[in-house]
Order: structure tokens, then sequence, then C-alpha cells
């Protein structure tokens, strides 16, 4: 069976595999922890062609970069680009495991000429696996150490459309888009925030992961307020909105564990996986 970067390989550029770890004396060898960042996408660039969804043949640019939190866009050395080569990345379909699973999630919903920018934690990415340092067109890319975070810019070039729609699984992770990014005060634990939003259920033959609209308070005469982290909302809330801007879009996909876990909440089923838009209006 092939591995994850042998497939991903095929569709950007060839790349031979290491193994993890060597030789030594110590009988007890100690792996570094490294500290996963949150799965996050900033829209940079909104499309206007056709939308890419699960099943979809879809054709990408690429660069993809290690994770770097002391940088300020968190991009370190460079590890892989189908920019450098002056052509996409091979065409591959899309939410069926073809590549890695950072990967899917980031492009579905995408319009052709939009651009994204995703960070992926190590179990989106590559996990466990390494990848020396590799040259290729007289370009030499970093090498990609087991359990690495790393970071996309993603653009979407082409979409051919699936007849049968492929079903793409929820994600079992809090992701966040953001949408639109804010220009005002920063939402942090123990602020007041005031929001609109808008709740689905999630739905993974949709091509856009939405199923039923539950609720939404967008068109209200009032936005709706809590302090944040103070658990007077679910733990998706409280832990996805940190750090976004008033003014800013975010949309949430919460896994269960962070929603209503196994209990039925109204016309919520129990183990229900949720979406949320949310526009951040104020934070005091």
């Amino acid at each position: 069976m092939k591995s994850m970067f042998q497939i991903v390989a095929a569709a950007v550029c060839a790349a031979a595999l290491t193994a993890c770890g060597g030789a030594g004396t110590d009988k007890t060898p100690v792996t570094p922890v490294i500290v996963q960042p949150a799965y996050k996408v900033t829209e940079t660039l909104v499309g206007t062609g056709t939308v890419a969804a699960a099943g979809d043949l879809v054709t990408i640019n690429l660069v993809g970069y290690l994770y770097d939190a002391t940088k300020p866009d968190f991009k370190g050395d460079k590890v892989e680009s189908s920019v450098d080569t002056g052509k996409p990345a091979a065409p591959f379909t899309l939410g069926v495991g073809n590549v890695v699973t950072g990967w899917d999630q980031t492009i579905i919903g995408m319009k052709i000429g939009g651009k994204r920018t995703a960070i992926l934690p190590a179990n989106m990415a590559y996990g466990t696996s390494s990848r020396a340092a590799v040259t290729v067109n007289g370009i030499t890319y970093a090498a990609i150490p087991a359990n690495s975070p790393l970071v996309y810019d993603f653009e979407l070039v082409d979409v051919t459309k699936s007849i049968i729609p492929a079903v793409v699984p929820p994600p079992t992770t809090l992701t966040s888009l953001d949408v639109v990014v804010g220009s005002g005060t920063a939402a942090a634990s123990g602020k007041t925030l005031s929001v609109y939003y808008t709740l689905y259920l999630y739905d993974g033959t949709q091509p856009n992961l939405r199923g039923n609209k539950i609720e939404s308070n967008v068109g209200g005469s009032s936005t709706f307020d809590f302090v944040l982290g103070a658990g007077n909302v679910i733990a998706g809330w409280d832990q996805g909105l940190v750090g976004m801007l008033a003014g800013g879009t975010r949309t949430l996909t919460i896994p269960p564990s962070l929603g209503y876990g196994s209990v039925a909440h109204g016309s919520i089923p129990a183990n229900s996986t949720l979406i949320f838009d949310i526009q951040l209006v104020t934070v005091k």
C-alpha cells in the first residue's frame, strides 16, 4: 500500500521518503513533543467560478511550509510547491482520501480562482511520517520531520464536477474558517461578545457540507451576547472564537464532543456535528 507521502508526491513532485530514527548509543531515546496548532483556514481571495465539492476532480496550485510559531504568518521553511514548477499540481478527486485530510477539508467549498491559507496540525498533514530534504528542478525543499504541523497556500485552478457525489466524513476536531477577517478588537476569554449566527447540521453529501438549518438570529432585532470562556455556550464556541476580530465572519465546524455530545438538544440529534456561521459585531 502506498504511503500518503507517495500519493501526495505524485500530485506535486517526485519525493523520496525516509524512515524516522537512526542508530545511536542512547538506549532510551526521547521523542520531542511538538506543540500542535489548531486547524485554521483563512480565505485570502474569494473565487468567482465553480464550487469544489466532494467527488469533484480538482486542480490546484499550492505552496507548503513548515509551521513556525515565531513568524507573523506562521510560515517557516518551504517544503513543497507547484508554483515553482510553473504549472499546477496533478488533478485529484476531492474528499476520497487521495491527499492528506487537511487538503480535502480546506479545498471543499472553494470557488475557481479562490485562494485559501490553511494551518494544518500534523494529524491533518503527514502525521508520524517524515521526509528528507529534496531537490526538484534545482530547488531544495526542507525536510519534514515526523509530527510536523504545516502551512499551505492553496489556489483552486479548475473543477470537473462529479456525477455521483461522495460523502465527506465530518472532522473529528474543531475547525475554523475566517471568511472575512475583521479589523476590530480581538475576542479573548472574559470579554463580552455580540454576534449574529446561523446554525446548520453537518451533511457530508452537500457541496458546502451544510444540511438542515436549525436556527439563526441574522436579520433579528438584537445580537446574541455572552462572555467568552465562561461556559455559557458550547465548548466549540469558547475555543473557536478566541482571537477572532470584531467585524469578521468565521465558520466553525464543531464535533459532537465540543457541541451537545450524545444528548439530543431540541431539533439537534444526538452526536451531531454542527456548522456555525458567526459574525462578530462587538467585543467589550
